[in-house]
């Protein structure tokens, strides 16, 4: 059967949800197309006490994980999720044991004040970042996104992203040798500089063995 265009497994696993806590009867009201993923992200955040609802966040903080419940109020299709949690929005929102503080499920932000320190590091955190490529010729190459970046090098942006990142430095640096890059460097919210170091060659490719698995059962022989 089929609901909207989705799949009843789909619809089911989409929703509105509550979050209240029995100590006080305080409220919050959401809303996900993955309704288990969201009440771990929900827990995750107050856990570690960064939860974005500082209300919600001081009443973790006072009673207790235990003091709330997590429920399902009503699962619907995805494509109408946003409408139906605005009518529960428009509904409670007035209420003072409600604590949501955006009035808009489509636009969270909207109607809200922000001082101009605030909207400063809001700005701040917008700047996109800048990857720079130097040759071994002197030339330079900068891209503003890792789109522009992964397209110019043929290869997908999350590939560009993986040079970036020490834990893989090095990881199908091989590009960066074919196209004779000396050095790469990423500027905005973290700054990394990235040294490719000279291309491994695998043993079978030194050896001039026709395949890897080749190389290896002479290799086993020889040993014997």
């Amino acid at each position: 059967m089929e609901m909207f265009g989705k799949s009843q497994q789909e619809v089911k696993n989409s929703g509105i949800y509550r979050i209240t806590c029995v100590a006080n009867n305080h409220f919050y009201y959401g809303s996900s197309i993955n309704l288990k993923s969201r009440i771990k992200n929900h827990l995750g955040k107050l856990r570690s006490g960064c939860h974005r609802n500082k209300r919600l966040q001081r009443i973790f903080d006072k009673y207790g994980e235990s003091s709330l419940t997590f429920e399902v109020v009503k699962y619907c299709d995805p494509s109408f999720i946003l409408d139906e949690e605005q009518g529960y929005l428009d509904e409670n929102i007035s209420n003072e044991n409600c604590v949501n503080f955006c009035k808009s499920a489509k636009s969270p932000m909207a109607g809200m004040k922000f001082s101009d320190e605030h909207r400063r590091k809001i700005s701040q955190s917008q700047v996109r970042n800048k990857y720079t490529f130097y040759y071994e010729c002197g030339n330079l190459e900068s891209f503003d996104s890792l789109k522009l970046a992964g397209d110019r090098f043929g290869v997908r942006p999350a590939i560009i992203s993986k040079w970036f990142k020490r834990k893989n430095l090095g990881r199908n640096h091989g590009i960066l040798k074919k196209s004779k890059i000396i050095k790469a460097e990423k500027s905005g919210d973290e700054n990394i500089t990235l040294l490719p170091y000279p291309y491994k060659q695998e043993p079978w490719v030194l050896a001039g063995a026709i395949s890897k698995s080749s190389y290896y059962k002479n290799k086993q022989k020889s040993m014997k």
